[in-house]
């Protein structure tokens, strides 16, 4: 049986020969990156004293130094963890990933460095990888844990293209199950979104004060005497209209105030969803010309109750809901806030600016369109996304009962503390 071969990069014992001039020769077999294995030597330079031919022993060893980066790169198995993540970042921005995408890997990829940074890669296996993820979910929760692991899973997976790796380890790698049952998706059924959209401009239910001087100004000194109603609170705040359109549309927050005039057609009862507001480290709030995947890029038809709502507002700046304070951009973070206090007021604490995207699809699937039209209007992707988190769940379908006594109902007949069939004296059949 033969002597098995050396590992790729590897090189075999190193044996000293001494010549006959006195200088020393350093020699052994290597196998390299293409596996045919070769003799490598290195000899005492003329002039240097080499006593025991440590010297050329010394030269031979920084020519298998170099000869062990792969021909593609800088980045072998003994580079550190830490130099995959601005490579990988590169490939990112390359993709024309957004800049919100790219500001949440930032913060995440900090944690992953702080935390395997100095591993060299051949020592990230699978098992530590999967210990750090598990590690990640029980201080920072799942889903940040599973960014970690897509992140984690592009590093290595350009670790493999440059020759340091065969396999990716984090291919195998597991997240843990969310903590206690699901979720089901809730919405809202299509009175409470009707008396929603009446009660913004309507209602006189007591609203919590404004949190802000500059929104407590815009109130014109009512709440230094009482505090304002639900319709005074949202005229002062501009919210009305918002809640308006996040009905009309069900688009995300960032796309819905990133809305221009010369995205809305009002002859043709459109809007083009085609970016979002974005606050970014160092520039502030920004208008991004991308949504969060290339199917949020979509023409959405407005229902005649919002093309009245738009012809009604004036066409102060470029962007439907300019901020209050100045112009520019308004903040999602700011308008979140607003919708907590109102929520709060009229008892829908559940319902978040997103239960309204919930609330447009399950409306969509209800009145018997297909899911693929709710995933279009929605952006999503994949219509799988819709159809497993977006439909509200969970209700009571009094038609299901109908189609039971239409197929049943005719041919089963009951009898009081009975249950079977009976026969034409009343009595339960044999």
């Amino acid at each position: 049986m033969g002597r098995p071969p050396l590992p790729i990069g590897a090189h075999g014992k190193i044996a000293r020969t001494q010549l006959p001039d006195g200088r020393w020769r350093a020699s052994c077999r290597v196998r390299d990156f293409d596996g045919v294995t070769r003799k490598v030597y290195r000899e005492t330079p003329f002039g240097q004293r080499d006593r025991t031919g440590a010297v050329a022993e010394r030269y031979l060893l920084e020519a298998l130094a170099e000869r062990s980066t792969p021909q593609d790169g800088d980045i072998t198995a003994d580079t550190k963890v830490r130099v995959l993540w601005p490579e990988y970042r590169k490939k990112l921005v390359t993709a024309g990933r957004a800049a919100s995408t790219l500001v949440n890997y930032d913060r995440i990829a900090a944690r992953i460095v702080d935390g395997l940074g100095e591993l060299k890669i051949r020592e990230a296996t699978t098992p530590r990888l999967e210990k750090f993820v598990h590690e990640m979910a029980d201080r920072h929760g799942v889903p940040t844990a599973k960014n970690a692991r897509t992140i984690l899973l592009g590093m290595f997976k350009l670790a493999v293209r440059y020759g340091a790796l065969t396999v990716n380890p984090v291919r195998e790698v597991t997240t843990p199950p969310r903590k206690g049952p699901r979720r089901t998706a809730r919405a809202m059924d299509a009175a409470t979104l009707a008396k929603l959209l009446r009660d913004v401009h309507e209602s006189t239910v007591p609203c919590p004060p404004c949190p802000t001087p500059a929104e407590r100004r815009k109130i014109k000194g009512v709440l230094h005497r009482r505090v304002p109603t639900v319709a005074e609170f949202c005229a002062a705040t501009d919210t009305a209209d918002v809640v308006v359109l996040f009905a009309a549309t069900g688009c995300r927050i960032g796309e819905l105030l990133g809305i221009r005039w010369k995205d809305v057609d009002l002859d043709e009862k459109v809007v083009h969803i085609t970016g979002k507001i974005v606050r970014i480290t160092g520039k502030g709030l920004i208008r991004e010309d991308m949504t969060k995947t290339p199917a949020g890029m979509r023409t959405l038809p407005l229902p005649d109750f919002a093309v009245a709502m738009l012809q009604r507002r004036a066409q102060i700046g470029p962007l439907v809901f300019e901020s209050l304070n100045g112009g520019g951009p308004r903040h999602p973070t700011t308008v979140s806030r607003q919708w907590l206090q109102i929520r709060s007021a009229l008892g829908l604490d559940w319902v978040t600016t997103h239960t309204f995207r919930k609330t447009v699809a399950t409306l969509i699937d209800e009145e018997g369109l297909s899911a693929r039209v709710a995933a279009d209007q929605l952006g999503h992707a994949q219509v799988s996304m819709t159809t497993d988190t977006y439909f509200g769940r969970g209700r009571t379908h009094a038609a299901v009962a109908e189609v039971l006594e239409g197929v049943l109902g005719g041919d089963i007949r009951y009898v009081s503390g009975t249950s079977g069939p009976s026969n034409d004296d009343g009595e339960p059949a044999a």
